[in-house]
């Protein structure tokens, strides 16, 4: 990527998205192209994420090359584990871990999904030819 980073944002409540989202959404089907919103996050919140990628990292720009999203439903992950006795408040009382939760009960989760509202992902048009 031309930036030397790549940045991710995470907006909850939907209600949070900024209007330069919104708008790019609305208008991203408009057969006249002049009509359309660009996406411009210099107008949006910090990002939730931030990766220095290229030259002087230890990430070279090489690795990023046909990628793909991937949901991952990470229960006791480093963010999710961590957060346990914060966003689970009844089952911290009875279980010390995250982990000791999801192997007591593991029909409590066999019918687990997300609710997405909507992904986004958006490229520079002339950046596609390099991949």
């Amino acid at each position: 990527p031309i930036n030397r980073h790549i940045r991710s944002w995470v907006f909850t409540p939907h209600t949070k998205v900024p209007s330069n989202i919104r708008d790019a959404i609305r208008t991203a089907s408009e057969e006249d192209v002049s009509k359309r919103v660009v996406p411009d996050p210099n107008l949006w919140p910090l990002p939730y994420a931030y990766y220095a990628i290229g030259e002087g990292t230890d990430c070279p720009s090489s690795h990023f090359r046909n990628m793909r999203l991937v949901f991952n439903l990470a229960f006791c992950g480093s963010v999710a584990g961590n957060r346990f006795w914060l966003d689970c408040k009844n089952e911290s009382k009875k279980f010390k871990t995250c982990n000791d939760w999801i192997k007591s009960n593991p029909k409590e989760l066999e019918e687990a999904y997300w609710k997405v509202r909507g992904v986004y992902v958006y490229e520079r048009e002339w950046e596609k030819a390099w991949l």
